[in-house]
């Protein structure tokens, strides 16, 4: 399935996924992230503010900055084309971006090369766990030249497209949680 089709194909699934679904989905998805962060070495952990078309990181997020790991969520860099992590904790302040995607407004960010953990947005993965995203590229550009954190992405298992196709250049996952199974 060609990117095109498969961005159609998601949205229209994600206009038939109830919100009793997705709310039953965020607790499921929350249970294995934790199952899965006690496996690795984490400390620095970049996530994002999800969307209505995504699945929700919300719990995880709070989660994240009630615990001891150092939560980072992008903010858009557009005269680099990347994306900058930043530090957050209860309180930061948000701003929506062009994209109307919440964006952090202070300064404290990390390098890429030191986050352990990425929990990276996606509209479909493949058997190779290759990510498809939004079309912006940002993730594959910032993360083109960096192995060192593992790359997690969340899904519901519709998003999982076993024939689609992507580029080279498009960024691999470490792995996926869905609401039914790790991949």
């Amino acid at each position: 399935m060609d990117k095109e089709k498969a961005r159609d194909f998601i949205s229209k699934n994600f206009s038939f996924t109830s919100d009793s679904f997705k709310l039953n989905s965020e607790n499921l998805h929350l249970d294995s992230f934790k199952s899965y962060i006690k496996k690795g070495d984490f400390l620095n952990i970049g996530s994002y503010v999800s969307m209505e078309s995504e699945v929700s990181t919300r719990r995880i997020n709070e989660f994240l900055m009630d615990s001891n790991f150092n939560l980072f969520l992008p903010k858009i860099d557009d005269q680099e084309d990347k994306l900058n992590f930043i530090l957050c904790r209860k309180g930061t302040k948000f701003k929506k971006n062009s994209y109307q995607i919440l964006e952090p407004l202070n300064n404290e960010s990390i390098h890429p090369d030191n986050l352990d953990l990425v929990i990276v947005p996606l509209r479909a993965f493949n058997k190779d766990l290759k990510r498809l995203g939004f079309g912006g590229g940002y993730y594959d550009k910032t993360f083109l030249a960096n192995s060192n954190p593992k790359y997690l992405g969340l899904a519901y298992d519709f998003q999982f497209l076993s024939d689609l196709k992507v580029e080279d250049f498009d960024l691999k996952l470490t792995n996926v949680i869905t609401e039914t199974k790790l991949f």
